[in-house]
């Protein structure tokens, strides 16, 4: 991980000579694809049984390893052209869908959220609200089973999951109903096309296409997709389709480009950010409303539905879910949360959880603010003021869990630089890294769910974290000054 000072920026040019042997990376990638398979076909033969899972978590922490040694080699070596470019790729994606078509077959262990999604499209299939009724409400009775009903969780509790997200679920519900593996397989589905507008917009920016290994070969997003089978993988992909579209210049595409930005906030809320990266100075003064329109329009008419269903309930468990105080919230509640317990006021926990909330509210204002700032002056990229964004958002949110951080993996693709320029450290490499090596060390979560102390979790991930960035910062302004 921090061995990025030793790579070179890798853009798409032709080389001035032609390696004498392009071959020995295909070779070395083809190698590294068998050690991870080989990896995952030893985590299908120590998946939970039951409460253990430790055995499954250690193999998952290994097979980092040939991923991180497959990344280093795209990263360090100047990408070739012609027909050995295209053998390359064709290893990485192949390796990309062998790997999640594998481990498709396997139940979820760490996570039952995945059986809450069909258990949802049965109830709205039903003509009842999943905002408005908890799986364990009376009237639901006739819906229950022991194959989904038994598997999910928090039964007490009404649904979390946004219109856009309720759509796919029905969806799948309808063409395989009660099939689990058919609805992981739809994400899968999904987390290929995001693999695909990844090396798009790598492409496009000019940087190496095979920089995409950094988020399709990534344990994190093979495993908690196929596996687990969360719906985050679908607000990646539109996330991405959004921001590609965003940069093209054909008509219509500004319009297309609000729709999809739509879409990834109704599967998961945060997206609705990507207004402040993307919108132009004539946008914010409705001169050009297409955009802003189109958003808003969807985002209406993706809640209309379920606001009749539900007699006006469309939040669910999530005002709940917002003001919790738990063990796996991000810094900044931590950080609120620990002062104010420690603090000689005794200020009760309500009062503490509404304090956590106004010091989110705002440093996400104030970030957003800088970043608006910034791209309305044009100076700072797309993809810069997006990692910037989902990284605020994880900082302040109540619950980080692993396959939250994969909405990272995508923007470290396009944004890893060494850590070294010259002789002078480079703040913008050091800050990627660290959002890099987050995704690594947020399965630490894992381990430590059913522990009450998670210091060493604190330390290693968010200590580490801060005062990297903290580092960045001052290096960044020190050459900024210079």
């Amino acid at each position: 991980m921090y061995h990025l000072q030793a790579f070179r920026p890798t853009v798409v040019v032709a080389p001035s000579e032609p390696e004498k042997h392009p071959w020995w990376r295909s070779l070395v990638l083809c190698m590294l694809l068998l050690f991870s398979i080989a990896l995952y076909l030893t985590l299908m033969g120590v998946a939970p049984q039951g409460d253990n899972v430790t055995p499954f978590l250690s193999v998952w922490m290994i097979s980092f390893l040939p991923y991180v040694v497959a990344s280093m080699i795209v990263l360090v070596t100047k990408p070739v052209m012609g027909r050995w470019r295209w053998v390359e790729l064709a290893i990485i994606f192949a390796g990309a869908f062998v790997m999640r078509v594998m481990l498709l077959p396997l139940p979820p262990a760490l996570s039952h959220d995945s059986w809450r999604y069909i258990w949802d499209a049965r109830v709205i299939l039903h003509g009842y609200s999943p905002y408005l009724y908890a799986p364990e409400n009376p009237v639901l009775l006739p819906l229950r089973d022991k194959l989904i009903y038994n598997e999910i969780r928090f039964r007490n509790v009404p649904t979390i999951y946004p219109p856009g997200a309720q759509v796919i679920y029905v969806l799948s519900y309808l063409l395989a109903p009660s099939n689990l593996f058919f609805l992981k397989g739809i994400f899968v589905g999904f987390d290929m096309v995001t693999c695909g507008v990844l090396a798009l917009l790598l492409t496009r920016k000019g940087l190496d296409p095979r920089r995409v290994i950094i988020y399709a070969w990534c344990p994190l997003p093979i495993v908690e997709f196929a596996i687990q089978g969360h719906a985050d993988a679908v607000t990646i992909t539109f996330t991405l389709l959004a921001v590609l579209c965003a940069t093209s210049n054909r008509r219509g595409a500004r319009a297309l480009t609000g729709f999809l930005i739509a879409m990834a906030t109704l599967t998961k809320i945060y997206p609705i950010l990507l207004l402040i990266v993307i919108m132009r100075r004539r946008e914010w003064t409705l001169k050009q409303p297409a955009l802003l329109l189109t958003c808003f329009a969807t985002i209406i008419l993706g809640y209309l539905p379920f606001y009749l269903l539900g007699h006006g309930h469309i939040l669910g468990f999530f005002s709940s879910y917002a003001g919790e105080n738990t063990t796996n919230s991000g810094p900044v509640p931590q950080v609120i949360y620990w002062t104010w317990k420690h603090s000689p006021l005794g200020l009760q926990l309500s009062t503490i959880i509404a304090l956590e909330h106004s010091v989110d509210l705002l440093v996400l204002g104030i970030v957003s603010l800088v970043v608006l700032l910034l791209r309305l002056r044009e100076r700072i990229s797309m993809e810069t003021a997006t990692l910037l964004l989902i990284g605020t958002t994880f900082a302040i949110s109540p619950h980080i869990f692993p396959w939250y951080t994969t909405a990272l993996l995508p923007w470290i693709a396009m944004l890893a630089s060494p850590l070294w320029i010259g002789k002078r450290m480079s703040g913008k490499g050091l800050a990627v890294s660290l959002a890099w090596y987050f995704t690594f060390t947020v399965l630490l979560g894992y381990f430590l769910e059913n522990s009450q102390d998670w210091r060493i979790y604190y330390v290693l991930a968010y200590d580490v974290v801060l005062l990297g960035l903290a580092v960045a910062a001052l290096s960044y302004l020190t050459v900024s000054t210079l």
